[in-house]
């Protein structure tokens, strides 16, 4: 029986179109997702970061690590890990809705230059799995990357906080130790005999003081002293309503004295300038009075001068005036 080439075409077109649906399912649909592989060196120990481990982004997942080497240096007798990673690079925007493409070389640097480091951080401390985190620093220092071509785009690393305390030079705990070590040598330089010696004598002239007839006699004569001071401000509070009692009425007398008196001032101010247009020399009576007191003067006058010619010759009188002489 001769075969059908239409039949087996179609078998052959089925196939295929099952490989290729087949393949696009366990690949998750990751030919239609906006990955891109990044790498990154680790020089320290990434016990408990797996494959499939997440990578976050100031906390948020953005992808998961796909693959770990191990890279050895053979003559400086060290190691660091690359771990090779992948982002949806979609989900790293902008303000204005763009996204970041790191994938760009230009755009990578620009994101180094501003601080991005990849950091092992811990997922879990009952479990001890560790994730990468991604994150812009302001303390790190100018970036170490692989000297040779890599074959994903890297983003440097920064140690993490478990390296920092382990490592040797200008690590925390070094800090820590010369801080501690400093300490020790001030408290050794402290004299603390001669402090606890002065501590002690202090104490005892507290006690000293304390234990003094003088001040318990004083705190016996305090509570008399206080009633004492009570009476005497209740005096002094009835002694100055009483002076208020008094002074009230006084005040009132006063108010209205005052009131006469300055009618009386006012009267008789009005009496002295009535009496001094009325003495006037320019109005009638004062014209005459002043006439009278002339008159009065040249009669004083004569009269003066009479009583001086009697005393000189006093038969004035009988023999009369004498007769001028004849020159």
């Amino acid at each position: 029986m001769r075969a059908n080439p239409t039949a087996i075409g179609l078998f052959l077109i089925g196939a295929i179109v099952i490989s290729i649906a087949g393949t696009a399912m366990l690949a998750g649909n990751s030919w239609f997702r906006n990955r891109t592989t990044f790498v990154s060196y680790f020089r320290e120990s990434v016990n408990g970061l797996e494959e499939g481990a997440p990578v976050k982004f100031q906390g948020a997942p953005v992808g998961k690590v796909t693959r770990m080497l191990i890279q050895i240096d053979e003559k400086g007798k060290s190691f660091e890990v690359p771990v090779e990673y992948e982002i949806n690079i979609k989900l790293l925007r902008t303000a204005a809705g763009g996204y970041v493409d790191m994938e760009e070389a230009d755009v990578l640097q620009r994101q180094i230059a501003d601080g991005l480091r990849a950091q092992l951080q811990m997922e879990s401390i009952v479990t001890g799995q560790l994730y990468v985190e991604l994150s812009y620093r302001k303390d790190v220092k100018p970036p170490v990357l692989e000297p040779r071509e890599t074959l994903w785009p890297e983003i440097p690393t920064t140690p993490s906080l478990m390296a920092a305390l382990g490592s040797d030079a200008g690590s925390i705990v070094a800090d820590v130790a010369k801080m501690l070590i400093k300490i020790n040598d001030m408290l050794t330089a402290i004299d603390m005999p001669a402090i606890n010696t002065a501590v002690l004598g202090s104490a005892r002239s507290v006690r000293r003081l304390v234990d003094a007839p003088e001040l318990r006699a004083s705190i016996k004569e305090l509570p008399a002293m206080t009633a004492q001071l009570t009476r005497t401000l209740a005096r002094v509070d009835t002694l100055a309503a009483t002076a208020g009692a008094a002074i009230d009425p006084m005040a009132a007398d006063l108010k209205s004295a005052t009131k006469e008196m300055n009618a009386t001032l006012q009267a008789l101010h009005k009496t002295i300038d009535d009496t001094h247009g009325l003495l006037s020399t320019d109005s009638g009576i004062g014209f005459g009075v002043e006439s009278a007191l002339v008159n009065l003067t040249d009669a004083t006058s004569a009269l003066r001068k009479l009583l001086n010619a009697l005393e000189q010759n006093p038969d004035m009188l009988l023999r009369g005036k004498k007769p001028p002489r004849e020159k």
